[in-house]
């Protein structure tokens, strides 16, 4: 049997429609030689594909872009001089993450992309709707129930796209005669862009049954938040499966701003032919270089215990948004600790987390 001397692979990474790459332009094109006493070439693609995949949202979440495409050509030579060229792929991709207790490459979920089964939301609001990220297609989510609290069906719907085959993709390993593919941001292999469905929950809906492609089905359950005299308001994040995720903060917020300054002390003298005198309305400190941040405190309310992870998660996201005043606005979780809360602990579980703004209060774009 032939053995593998040496590979080149052509990467191609980009957004918008899948097949509307440059096929005579790979972005990359990476060449490695078998490495003495090793049986495989191992091309590490995680990070190159980590930095097309950024994630733009404007509060329209059938427009949100959170993922990139990614295929590949696979050149391999062997040490009878022969060539194969024949390996192709292609993969959609998420900004996610495992943890480090998961191992090397972890699988993500494949079905429901948030890690929480208790979503509260703002049911007094009638503009508000409830979006819940799925995976469609071969082992993933195909329908989708939604329930009322007397258990009655209100909607049923397929989700179904087309056939998909999960696999993983931050190290490819290749053999002379098998290929392998693994990850720590999981990978799905498809025909078709459509791979991920935002739901939209009907209204009314308690419970939502989303049965997947193995015959199991997976439930949610959702929550109105408690009416206070608080505003609520909702804040969105990338989560760790790399999709955006919406989280509800509906008791006290605090806001506070901090401001930084330099000053210059200037000379006020009012000098004429006749006298030398200054005014008692200039300012002789005056200050410049006025930056303003403002910042936030949030506090969730009563939740449950399985918001221990998605808090976690809010906490180590790369993206955030708060939506208010009618606008989406960027903004950073400044709180650095995390303290896990259970119901036996703490009774009622309530979250605070402070923010930034990711922007200063004086525009100073130019």
């Amino acid at each position: 049997m032939a053995n593998i001397v040496n590979a080149t692979l052509n990467l191609w990474i980009y957004t918008g429609d899948f097949g509307g790459k440059d096929a005579d332009n790979p972005d990359y094109i990476i060449y490695k030689e078998k490495k003495v006493n090793e049986d495989i070439i191992v091309f590490e693609i995680g990070e190159l594909v980590r930095d097309y995949t950024e994630v733009l949202f404007t509060g329209d979440y059938d427009s949100i872009q959170q993922s990139a495409w990614a295929e590949w050509q696979m050149i391999r030579t062997y040490d009878d001089d022969t060539v194969d060229d024949t390996l192709v792929g292609s993969a959609i991709a998420f900004n996610g993450y495992g943890y480090f207790e998961d191992g090397i490459n972890p699988q993500l979920s494949n079905d429901v992309l948030i890690s929480n089964t208790t979503i509260f939301h703002n049911c007094n609001s009638a503009t508000e709707k409830i979006h819940i990220p799925l995976l469609t297609g071969s082992g993933g989510a195909t329908e989708v129930t939604y329930l009322d609290e007397y258990d009655v069906v209100i909607r049923r719907e397929t989700v179904t796209k087309e056939t998909i085959t999960k696999i993983t993709a931050d190290t490819t390993d290749y053999t002379a005669d098998i290929t392998s593919l693994t990850a720590d941001t999981y990978y799905l292999k498809t025909v078709s862009s459509e791979v991920t469905e935002e739901i939209e929950v009907p209204e009314n809906t308690s419970t939502i049954e989303i049965l997947l492609a193995d015959g199991t089905v997976k439930t949610l359950y959702i929550r109105c938040i408690d009416c206070s005299k608080y505003d609520p308001y909702k804040v969105s994040f990338l989560n760790k499966f790399g999709v955006v995720q919406d989280l509800w903060f509906d008791k006290k917020r605090t806001d506070n701003l901090d401001v930084a300054k330099d000053s210059y002390k200037r000379n006020i003298l009012d000098i004429s032919s006749t006298s030398v005198n200054y005014s008692l309305n200039k300012a002789s400190m005056n200050p410049h270089n006025v930056i303003g941040n403002k910042r936030l405190i949030l506090n969730t309310g009563f939740v449950t215990e399985d918001h221990n992870e998605v808090i976690q998660q809010l906490m180590l996201t790369e993206s955030a948004w708060i939506h208010e005043e009618g606008l989406v606005k960027p903004i950073v979780p400044k709180t650095t600790s995390f303290t896990d809360k259970t119901e036996v602990n703490d009774k009622l579980i309530n979250f605070t987390v402070e923010f930034d703004y990711a922007f200063d209060t004086i525009n100073n774009i130019r």
